[in-house]
């Protein structure tokens, strides 16, 4: 059974960041900024809250640019990012080259108010987008149900009472039953989206705890400093807006004012949605091909998970198959322990566009290979040890690295560099528990991001919030990351933006690397599309020297940063080299790819990946509505909590903008019904 992703991708460690007063540069269109960069635009200065090209400064309500002030009057940070970290010790490892890539941030999804549910006899009828408590008894097509767990069932999905015995059992108080509700969703074209899992505990892997770093050699590896990206589309949360009921009290609260008079029923919603499908891409399947992409199976799928077992999905078997486990001890003999083959598997078996099976012709071993090698590439510049002289018994002295793989080996022979990913658990120099006040956008009052909100920082048990810092293969950071991927595995932002310490030390280490392959973020192609030939560079494209190939999954990764400086950066170089060595090993005949990025001038509006699935508040004047208001949101092109991606979204886009408010220390900082 699948279940519809509701968020988009993204992530890394942001660069450290000084403050000093110096003049901004000026604004240019051209240009790609990131995070934290400042500029001037018309006699004013703004900082990129993430990674963006061509927004202009000031003019979009939720852009990616934060006004500072009068031109130079304002302290401006400065991102400390250089070439290399601090020098190591004679024998350390060498730092890969600059900044290590990672994906861009995602936007969220409002939580939504539970719908009033029609009554059935002696007891409700199940309503997607209700909150359930366990004990409630439910009707649902004509039959009694009692719910074991407290949930919501979020709209867009399919995890009704029938279909769920692991949140439903048969049985309970009502005297009849009533009829099913009608789902307001289009199902995805090859697979019926399920509802978002009901939030749990921490996922099978091993619960998040305190290290204590062990004492840290003289030879200690460096890491890759990552560079600031910043949020990118996310196909958003429920459809009727509702407080996610564990949203802790210091958090900021979403709550929404009884619907006035003549606002739109839920038909009116789902038609408004329908229509705006037509706009989003360059043909009619545009936001079918996306919701296939995000689809993910329940954890019930992923926790039955082991090797070699007969009932693991297809895209399961095939990695077993193209990459048994003596080929991934080979492949990374230093890894930290708990980048385990097993992780591997579930994170692959939460994702079905991975590895897939294609009916079309294409050869579905032979991409999976590929796309195996791309992602081991980009892991090796991201997280390997990068340290030319590192040999087994060296190795060995590293107790997180002390792995049963290195005692099978010649002891005093150099591993490859290219042997050398997954050292890195979590960003060089963290550990839970340290790094607090890193890495965060969190809500302070009004002023704050709208990001801010839907992604609200979590904090320990001292009161302070927590750092995001790299974790992972992936190296996910930042809580609008944390956010968005915690409601894609769990149904609910706040499961890993409390507990960030699961992303490294579950097998999410390795899902959130693989939740970046699949995701469209336009407009960009998901790397899955790069590497098994859905996406067809068009004119646009052509003219960008954007080809198909390991380069452009890098420009995904790190864009501007690595990619479009006229030479290859040496980020670039050594992520070649390593792809090289791996479709070697695996089998990939890569002759003629264009591997290089140096010369791309990237994605941009226009390319073949483009769409327009953001949604922001409809400005327009509806004459026949109260007041004028227009009850509607629109499409945009730069990034918000709402999209198309999403079903429904359309209605908690509409509900948040114009029955919306934000309530924060007990007071409404932001209210949004006084603003139409």
């Amino acid at each position: 059974m699948l279940q519809l992703n509701r968020w988009m991708l993204a992530a890394i460690p942001a660069a450290i960041c000084s403050v000093q007063v110096m003049a901004a540069t000026a604004w240019d269109s051209k240009a790609v900024y990131t995070g934290g960069q400042v500029v001037t635009y018309q006699g004013k200065d703004y900082k990129a809250k993430w990674w963006t090209q061509g927004n202009v400064p000031g003019t979009e309500q939720w852009g990616p640019w934060e006004l500072l002030g009068t031109a130079s009057a304002t302290p401006v940070p400065t991102a400390n990012v250089t070439s290399a970290p601090t020098a190591a010790p004679t024998q350390a490892p060498t730092t890969a080259p600059t900044s290590a890539p990672t994906a861009t941030p995602m936007a969220t999804v409002p939580a939504s108010p539970a719908p009033t549910a029609p009554s059935a006899g002696s007891c409700a009828v199940w309503a997607e987008g209700n909150t359930y408590t366990a004990g409630t008894s439910v009707s649902y097509g004509g039959a009694s149900y009692t719910a074991l767990s407290t949930h919501t069932a979020y709209a867009g999905a399919n995890w009704n009472p029938a279909s769920t015995p692991t949140l439903w059992k048969a049985g309970g108080t009502c005297s009849s039953g009533g009829s099913t509700p009608a789902p307001t969703a289009t199902p995805v074209v090859t697979a019926k989206p399920t509802a978002t899992p009901v939030v749990t505990a921490a996922p099978t892997a091993t619960p998040v705890v305190t290290v204590k770093p062990t004492a840290t050699p003289v030879n200690t590896p460096v890491s890759t400093p990552v560079s600031t990206v910043a949020p990118t589309p996310c196909p958003c949360a429920s459809p009727s807006p509702a407080p996610t009921p564990s949203t802790a009290s210091y958090k900021p609260q979403i709550t929404y004012i009884t619907a006035p008079a003549g606002y739109p029923t839920d038909a009116q919603f789902a038609a408004a949605e329908q229509a705006l499908y037509s706009q989003a891409g360059s043909d009619s399947k545009t936001i079918d091909r996306i919701r296939e992409a995000l689809q993910v199976r329940p954890d019930s799928v992923v926790d039955a998970v082991a090797a070699g077992a007969a009932g693991n999905p297809d895209n399961v078997k095939r990695v077993e198959r193209v990459l048994p486990e003596s080929k991934f001890d080979y492949f990374f003999p230093v890894r930290n322990v708990k980048y385990t083959y097993l992780n591997l598997l579930k994170g692959v078996a939460k994702f079905p566009a991975y590895c897939k099976t294609y009916t079309d012709g294409r050869d579905s071993d032979l991409i999976c290979k590929k796309l195996l090698a791309t992602s081991f590439a980009h892991f090796a510049q991201e997280t390997g040890a990068n340290w030319p002289a590192l040999t087994p018994a060296t190795a060995r002295g590293y107790a997180d690295q002390n792995n049963a793989v290195l005692a099978t080996m010649e002891q005093n022979t150099a591993i490859p560099t290219f042997r050398q990913g997954l050292w890195f658990l979590r960003e060089q120099g963290m550990q839970e528990g340290s790094g607090v006040g890193g890495y965060q956008d969190c809500f302070n009052g009004a002023g704050g991001s709208i990001f801010s909100i839907f992604y609200p920082c979590g904090k320990n048990e001292q009161g302070q919030y927590f750092s995001y810092f790299g974790r992972g293969s992936k190296q996910l950071s930042w809580n609008y990351n944390y956010g968005p991927f915690s409601k894609s595995m769990y149904g609910d932002v706040n499961v890993l933006l409390d507990k960030p310490g699961l992303v490294a030390d579950t097998w999410m280490n390795f899902a959130s690397a693989i939740w970046f392959a699949v995701y469209p973020q336009s407009p960009k192609p998901p790397m899955t599309w790069v590497v098994d030939g859905t996406w067809q560079p068009n004119q646009v494209d052509a003219a960008n020297n954007m080809k198909p190939g390991f380069g452009a999954t890098t420009y995904i990764i790190n864009g501007g940063i690595e990619c479009g400086k006229g030479s290859e950066a040496n980020q670039s170089l050594n992520r070649i080299a390593a792809y090289k060595e791996f479709t070697k090993e695996l089998g990939v005949d890569i002759t003629g790819e264009q591997l290089t990025c140096g010369t791309s001038k990237g994605f941009t509006d226009g390319s073949a990946a483009a769409t327009k699935t953001y949604l922001d508040k409809g400005w327009n004047y509806n004459a026949n509505n109260p007041g004028g208001v227009s009850w509607s949101c629109q499409l945009a092109t730069y990034q918000t909590p709402f999209s198309l991606a999403n079903p429904g979204d359309y209605k908690a886009c509409v509900d948040y903008f114009f029955r919306g408010q934000v309530k924060f220390n007990g007071q409404i900082v932001v209210d949004n019904t006084k603003s139409n």
